[in-house]
């Protein structure tokens, strides 16, 4: 089997693994394909094939389908709950994150896969491990309210804000109003890492 025919699985998998998992919080919310169709804008057959994994939505779209579910888009990371007593404070309160239990979102669309860093989006910044493999990256900006530091550590991340490319070498670092249209890619041939950290919590 060729990479591409491995990569093309491992895409479809993981559109699979998402739409489950959406179809399954809609379905416990006890909302109707139409309904939350509605509410996050789409087409209820774009839902459809999303839940199904026929359909690789954007990162923006997952947004809207998370918003009209109820549920902030963490829902939507792969993974459960796994800390022992190890990992939270006196008062019981998960502070640690574990490199094997850090939850997972891979967005097919644009094949970055997002690691969460922090136990939650409750506090008031949000903390995310990204990788991007090559020619990858989100293909459509988007816009939210807050501000976003990226820190590039392995690879190059190139980083268009509104019509202005920034590329990020290892090291490199770059803060914008996220208000402001942008999109994360990665032009080389290796692979790219990420610290991702944005105030308020918004991915």
């Amino acid at each position: 089997m060729t990479s591409a025919a491995t990569s093309a699985d491992s895409d479809a998998d993981d559109a699979a693994a998402l739409g489950g998992r959406i179809r399954e919080l809609r379905k416990r919310a006890g909302l109707t394909l139409d309904s939350v169709a509605d509410a996050a804008q789409i087409s209820a057959s774009l839902l459809s094939r999303v839940e199904r994994g026929v359909a690789q939505p954007s990162l923006p779209t997952l947004r809207t389908i998370a918003r009209a579910l109820g549920v902030p888009i963490a829902a939507l990371f792969e993974g459960e709950d796994r800390s022992t007593a190890n990992e939270h404070d006196v008062a019981g309160r998960r502070l640690v994150v574990r490199h094997a239990d850090r939850r997972r979102l891979k967005v097919p669309d644009s094949r970055i896969q997002y690691e969460l860093m922090i136990p939650d989006l409750d506090g008031a910044v949000e903390v995310i491990w990204g990788v991007i493999p090559p020619g990858g990256g989100a293909t459509r900006p988007s816009s939210h309210p807050g501000e976003e530091v990226v820190v590039a550590f392995t690879g190059h991340v190139a980083v268009v804000v509104d019509d202005e490319e920034f590329l990020l070498a290892a090291g490199d670092s770059i803060r914008f109003d996220r208000s402001r249209l942008h999109r994360l890619h990665n032009p080389r041939a290796t692979v790219a890492e990420f610290l991702l950290i944005v105030a308020p919590p918004s991915i």
